[in-house]
């Protein structure tokens, strides 16, 4: 059983703005669970970022030490927030998909190490050959969809599985399947259609009967904008003059992908059972943490599309979710039995719900992010950083990096040097480790000397992401 620890009476005022869910339980100072702080970071990064809407769990063995939500879940009827409010989880559904394909395996209804062609004969793209797991650590080599130039980003449009499938399946494979990842919605899209192949029921049907009952997880659904869920947030995009509605998509453009929805309680249930309790059993668990040598090194990516890494000291199995409206991030410590959920209906702000979680980690752990030293660099340094560092064997959705020179300092640019779009300063932590001014847990860390992938690494996203300086440079 959950205990819910009761918050301090000096943040009863909070409650004025935000939604707070707390309950008696054993007496324990608020410094030693850190309440208070968490509780004032999630505030200042709702009103800051800001987020029209923001929810935040954090739990650790069967205590949730914090639950609340800031802001408004539909800024037109001016509907709070809460922790039941429901939110778009985006890619965090690729692990509910990773969930299912595990689960057949363990049945021997579905051979990962079989061709993509044995469930889907019908598939006529260059991959028809390659072993399922392929797709389930992004190593196949399939281009994303939705990062294509003729996709039709924000499109309201009905669409059908065909219809998708036709932007990826019989394009160039990207790289030598297995060689290097590339994150792409497309694999995760395909392995969806193979569930409702071997199942014989849609992915919904699927993952209802197998996942969401078993759970008990009734506030996490698989919808498009018809169904009527009560206390789903609204999600918005950043406009020139405020918030706009964000695009309402067909279902079956993110699929198996990206469509689901849930709250901060769901997702922390979802973690305990699965990966806590391991309530479906070993060999479902392990094809989940499983990971491949990649490069030079371990593959964080695992096959249940967790990012298994570690993080300040600390092993962390995490993944985030980004779609039109909405950003959450889901993360697990187990040796230290902490879990962290964070859900906001914007995107492309910061703290992003990753550079958020990290604090809070920062917080229970009592591990704060040593403060920049500010100290300007020598232009021989500068000289030894500055230009263009190419994505090597990871991707996930930036090819190019520009490094530029700024008053004493470095710049970086997404796309490079010459791109457009904002240069945004880097500030100086120490050596050759520098902090996005933007959002200090977005780290990168130089070594430009090698000429190997690790010239530049970017910690971003809940990962560790190399770059290669650009040939010529």
């Amino acid at each position: 059983m959950i205990q819910r620890l009761a918050l301090p009476a000096a943040m009863t005022a909070l409650a004025a703005t935000g939604s707070l869910l707390a309950g008696c339980a054993t007496a324990q100072p608020a410094a030693d669970l850190h309440t208070a702080a968490i509780d004032a970071l999630v505030a200042d990064a709702q009103s800051s970022a800001p987020y029209p809407g923001l929810a935040v769990s954090v739990r650790r063995g069967d205590t949730l030490i914090y639950e609340a939500a800031y802001g408004e879940a539909d800024l037109e009827q001016h509907a709070a927030a809460t922790p039941d409010t429901v939110f778009q989880i985006g890619s965090i559904t690729k692990s509910f998909t990773a969930l299912l394909i595990a689960q057949l395996a363990a049945e021997g209804r579905i051979n990962i190490e079989a061709p993509i062609s044995t469930y889907l004969p019908d598939y006529s793209g260059p991959a028809r050959d390659l072993p399922v797991r392929y797709l389930m650590n992004h190593t196949a080599g399939l281009v994303n969809y939705t990062a294509l130039p003729d996709f039709p980003q924000g499109s309201q449009r009905t669409v059908t599985r065909d219809v998708m499938r036709d932007y990826f399946e019989d394009a160039d494979l990207m790289f030598e399947p297995g060689t290097a990842f590339s994150y792409s919605n497309s694999g995760t899209y395909t392995l969806g259609l193979i569930i409702e192949a071997v199942t014989g029921q849609t992915y919904d049907a699927a993952l209802a009967e197998r996942v969401l009952e078993p759970l008990g997880l009734d506030r996490t659904y698989y919808a498009g904008y018809e169904p009527v869920i009560e206390g789903r947030a609204e999600g918005y995009v950043v406009g020139e003059d405020g918030f706009r509605n964000a695009p309402q998509l067909d279902p079956l453009v993110p699929f198996s992908a990206g469509a689901l929805l849930s709250t901060v309680q769901d997702i922390q249930d979802y973690i305990d059972q699965v990966q806590r309790q391991n309530v479906f059993g070993d060999a479902v668990r392990d094809m989940l943490y499983e990971q491949v040598e990649l490069g030079d090194d371990t593959l964080a990516y695992a096959l249940g599309a967790l990012v298994i890494r570690d993080w300040e000291g600390h092993r962390k199995i995490a993944h985030a979710g980004d779609i039109d409206g909405f950003a959450a991030y889901m993360s697990y410590y187990p040796d230290d039995d902490l879990s962290i959920v964070v859900m906001g209906s914007t995107r492309d702000v910061a703290p992003t719900p990753v550079g958020l979680e990290q604090k809070i980690a920062r917080i229970v752990f009592d591990q704060p992010r040593p403060a920049p030293s500010m100290a300007p660099l020598a232009d021989s340094e500068i000289a030894a950083i500055a230009g263009n560092y190419d994505a090597s064997y990871m991707r996930i959705g930036i090819d190019r990096i520009g490094i530029l020179p700024r008053e004493g300092g470095i710049a970086f640019r997404i796309g490079g040097v010459d791109a457009q779009g904002p240069a945004i300063p880097l500030l100086h932590l120490e050596g050759r480790t520098f902090l996005a001014a933007h959002d200090d847990e977005m780290v990168f860390s130089f070594a430009p000397d090698t000429g190997t992938p690790g010239d530049l690494t970017v910690d971003w996203l809940g990962g560790g992401i190399p770059f290669v300086r650009a040939a010529g440079e």
